[in-house]
């Protein structure tokens, strides 16, 4: 009786739950390995590059894999054919997490050297999901609740705000390394235009879900904001001494924060 009970209680994984599990593990995985080749292992040095290239590639296609395949399901018929219809169903999907997410692992796809923290924000939301995904499959048997899973899945998502707000650090640290790429033969204007589009998006975006997991606290723009924010601050008596820099960085900064100013008007 108990045993039957038991499993009656115990949800049954589902095509979508197994897709996102696989390639979320993968996420994770493929990052640790990444970054275990940058330490000076003994014995190791020789394997290092490849192994280091081939796990950064590997966990950026699994996060693309991921979101794209949220995108898929996701996606509505539009209305009608019309092109407010065709804007009004793809709205949501442009200014969601996984497709900005996917715009991001596509950027960093594009070529040159691994670079480890670039896949953080990744295994971050990869490691909520499949947190979230064993919890709830497994969040009733012994081995999860003597092993403190269960302990650690509660702390994270109490401090999924830490968490997030660690992403956004991530995603716009990545600035300065494509700016200071462009004095290198790795240089690439294709990638600072894109990136530089993109978290202006990042800045804008009002979506609080990534993969299949909610946010416990904001969307993923209040991070961005939170940041960019206290960036000004830091930055801002040194600017308001450079005369006619000042005047640029102000346009830049009106360039790039009009989006969020127009959603916020509206509110």
């Amino acid at each position: 009786m108990s045993t039957s009970s038991s499993t009656a209680s115990t949800p049954k994984m589902d095509f979508r739950t197994y897709v996102f599990l696989f390639a979320t593990l993968s996420v994770c995985i493929n990052t640790f390995v990444c970054v275990v080749t940058t330490l000076p292992i003994p014995g190791f040095k020789s394997l290092r590059g490849v192994v280091g290239l081939i796990t950064y590639r590997a966990a950026l296609g699994s996060a693309l894999l991921g979101f794209l395949y949220r995108i898929g399901y996701s996606v509505k018929r539009p209305s009608s054919w019309s092109l407010s219809g065709v804007k009004q169903s793809i709205d949501p999907i442009v200014n969601s997490n996984g497709f900005q997410y996917s715009l991001y692992c596509f950027i960093f796809l594009l070529g040159g050297r691994p670079v480890p923290t670039v896949l953080m924000p990744l295994a971050t939301c990869a490691a909520y999901q499949v947190g979230t995904i064993l919890n709830k499959h497994f969040g009733s048997s012994m081995v999860w609740q003597s092993t403190g899973a269960s302990k650690l899945f509660m702390y994270a998502q109490e401090n999924m705000h830490r968490a997030m707000m660690t992403c956004a650090t991530m995603e716009i640290s990545m600035l300065p390394v494509v700016l200071m790429e462009m004095f290198t033969p790795a240089r690439s204007p294709t990638k600072v235009f894109m990136l530089v589009n993109l978290l202006k998006r990042r800045y804008q975006c009002s979506d609080n879900t990534v993969f299949r997991i909610k946010y416990t606290y904001y969307d993923s723009g209040y991070y961005h904001r939170q940041l960019w924010g206290m960036v000004g601050e830091k930055t801002g008596p040194v600017l308001s001494r450079l005369g006619p820099v000042r005047f640029l960085v102000d346009k830049g900064k009106n360039w790039f924060t009009s989006g969020a100013t127009e959603k916020a008007k509206q509110k």
